[in-house]
């Protein structure tokens, strides 16, 4: 695979999340330090998150994009737009019910767009251990096979403070 890496670009004031080879946990504090940044804009209709070049994601990642796309829907009543062309990845965010969540598409508008790359963040083991957890956690909240796949990862981690 492909190491990771996460583009962020805004087109017609909507932000464009573009995740790229293999996205993994220790991107997470860049990914919910952008997120933070768009909970506080005073208006969002829309956001996009296109994982057409995505070999990989790891459940990390896919809990704070769950995260994101409850706090889009309750702070501006916003669906995210997941692109997905690859049938693995699809089978993956349906299988973690991302799409009760999210608007799942296979195609999008081939508009040549300026991304720029986050950078990762370094951070405590712990400040990470928590972001872990938080992710997690809201993808048991989804979905009762959710819960069961991830409840022994919760307790490991909750018991290794």
């Amino acid at each position: 695979m492909n190491s990771g890496k996460i583009l962020v670009a805004t087109v017609d004031h909507v932000p464009i999340l573009k995740f790229s080879g293999d996205v993994r946990v220790l991107m997470s504090s860049a990914l919910d330090n952008y997120f933070s940044s768009l909970y506080q804009k005073s208006v969002l209709d829309r956001m996009i998150v296109d994982m057409t070049e995505t070999q990989g994601i790891d459940s990390t990642a896919l809990g704070l994009i769950a995260k994101m796309a409850i706090q889009l829907r309750n702070r501006f009543n916003v669906s995210p737009t997941i692109i997905s062309t690859n049938p693995d990845i699809t089978r993956i965010l349906k299988s973690m019910s991302m799409d009760l969540i999210c608007n799942i598409v296979e195609n999008m508008d081939n508009k040549e767009i300026q991304f720029d790359e986050l950078n990762q963040v370094n951070e405590t083991e712990e400040t990470v251990r928590q972001k872990v957890i938080e992710a997690h956690q809201t993808l048991m909240a989804l979905s009762d096979e959710n819960k069961a796949e991830f409840q022994d990862l919760i307790s490991v981690l909750k018991a290794d403070r």
